[in-house]
């Protein structure tokens, strides 16, 4: 599948105002910037409360938008509900939606370098790297954290993963995960809206149910943080972090989720997996970042990474897994 309303985007098309127009007008705060690329209008983007990106579209029907948030260069067709690279020329083939299955790391390789990208399926625990090792492909990080249960803590990070990669209703999202020390993270939390998981069993709330899953990625389109046990049990959802720990220095570019996921694994012993809009995943512990995942490897080129040096980079299948060095 390729975007066929490339011929909407003005080269010309800079951005009419410095901040979301509407929210401007509203006096009313934004998360993160989008530009129209048909009329140059600035909306602000789904994670902000009034969605005027987005409104824009419905409204107009300008369908490629671009990122305007520092280090990101990504753009979005809301009708194709394709990702592009900024600056694209008319050979450049964006990225489809389709997975396949491959293993052949050449043809990825000779894809990007062509621009054509297409998704290979999360590689299993146990697949063997690019770089020739068998292993999980989270088992570095598992090693760097303080709290690691194999078994519930990998696959609340392939969750994550999984929103970063496939969004929801053909948009990015953004979301976070604690993963252990759930009940000083429910001291230190306080629900949005009522628990859309409370009153369920636990089996029905294990992160490595396929159904639960499923629920958790429509949820994920809701404000507030996903809790997860070390037992893997999803204890809440839509929750409040109040933690603020006043030591924790984050990259220039992070906005408050990250500032809340870095500040909840300070104050308790829990880690904080969180997925940007931008479709990066982060992962804190003690309040410090340790970990980022890129889901597609044709976005290295495109985000700055934002982990301190010097950090160990594995690459399996289309994912890259950058891990501090302690």
């Amino acid at each position: 599948m390729t975007c066929t309303h490339l011929d909407q985007i003005r080269t010309s098309s800079t951005p009419r105002t410095d901040g979301c127009e509407e929210c401007l007008r509203e006096g009313k705060d934004w998360v993160h910037l989008r530009l129209c690329l048909t009329c140059g209008h600035v909306g602000c983007c789904d994670d902000s409360t009034s969605k005027h990106a987005t409104a824009h579209f419905h409204l107009t029907g300008h369908t490629v938008i671009e990122s305007l948030e520092p280090g990101e260069n990504w753009r979005w067709c809301y009708v194709d509900e394709i990702l592009l690279a900024s600056e694209i020329d008319e050979n450049d083939t964006p990225f489809e939606r389709e997975s396949v299955m491959s293993n052949d790391t050449l043809a990825l390789d000779s894809a990007a370098k062509n621009g054509k990208f297409s998704r290979q399926p999360l590689p299993l625990i146990g697949d063997v790297s690019a770089n020739g090792h068998s292993r999980g492909m989270f088992k570095s990080i598992c090693q760097r954290v303080r709290r690691c249960n194999k078994k519930n803590f990998e696959p609340t990070l392939e969750l994550a993963v999984e929103i970063a990669r496939e969004g929801r209703e053909g948009r990015r999202i953004g979301t976070l995960f604690t993963f252990g020390d759930a009940d000083r993270v429910l001291a230190r939390s306080r629900p949005l809206i009522l628990d859309p998981l409370a009153g369920h069993t636990k089996e029905a709330r294990e992160i490595r149910d396929p159904n639960l899953r499923g629920t958790i990625k429509e949820l994920a389109q809701l404000d507030g943080a996903f809790v997860v046990s070390d037992q893997g049990i999803v204890v809440s959802a839509c929750r409040y972090l109040d933690a603020a720990a006043s030591d924790v220095a984050l990259p220039y570019g992070m906005a408050s989720r990250h500032l809340a996921g870095a500040s909840i694994s300070q104050v308790t012993d829990a880690v904080a997996i969180v997925v940007s809009e931008s479709s990066m995943v982060r992962v804190f512990d003690d309040g410090k970042l340790v970990a980022e995942i890129i889901p597609e490897l044709w976005l290295m080129d495109h985000y700055n990474i934002q982990l301190p040096a010097p950090y160990q980079e594995e690459v399996v299948g289309d994912l890259a897994v950058l891990t501090a060095k302690d």
